[in-house]
């Protein structure tokens, strides 16, 4: 199983992010800041790495330097996800970022981003046979899916509010379903 560190300090973007790449299949550590982050890495070093700029403490540049000039670490893809503008995106991709994307997510540039940076697919699993709550389960992480790409359309706060609000209930019903099912 592949493994992303995701280092973000948004919780409405962090654990959305966290829990999809959990459903296609990936082990997901995840930092609110770029030393935390830097620490997990090199505890667990990860497969990918997936960071924001805007990051309390050194920023997500700093942060992609650090991992560049480490040893261990510096040839570990990394993917920006900002809204700090196109000229920091330039800025990342100069500090080493393999690629960069601009928030709010667009989904599928996001996956297509994961599927080069990781050769087109994750590692197969053995076929299973389906049953009801795996394909419940599908049906909520298309759910997920389809809410973080209207959370990216939202027009005011309070329609934003009211999306995140279904997505992490959204979230918590998947999470009770794995639990469940474990």
């Amino acid at each position: 199983m592949r493994t992303v560190l995701i280092v973000e300090d948004d919780f409405d973007t962090l654990h959305p992010l966290a829990e999809l790449l959990r459903l296609k299949g990936y082990s997901v550590s995840t930092a609110t800041e770029a030393q935390q982050g830097l620490t997990v890495a090199r505890h667990h070093p990860p497969d990918l790495i997936i960071t924001d700029i805007a990051l309390p403490g050194p920023s997500g540049l700093h942060f992609i330097g650090q991992v560049r000039r480490d040893r261990q670490l510096r040839s570990t893809p990394i993917i920006v996800i900002s809204g700090c503008g196109p000229m920091i995106l330039v800025e990342a991709e100069a500090a080493g970022a393999n690629c960069c994307l601009e928030k709010p997510i667009n989904i599928d540039l996001f996956w297509s981003a994961i599927d080069q940076i990781f050769g087109g697919a994750i590692e197969a699993e053995a076929p299973k046979e389906t049953d009801l709550r795996e394909d419940h389960g599908r049906a909520l992480a298309g759910e997920i899916d389809s809410l973080v790409e209207t959370l990216r359309h939202c027009a005011t706060k309070n329609e934003r509010e009211e999306v995140l609000k279904r997505l992490k209930e959204r979230i918590r019903k998947l999470q009770e379903r794995n639990t469940n099912c474990a």
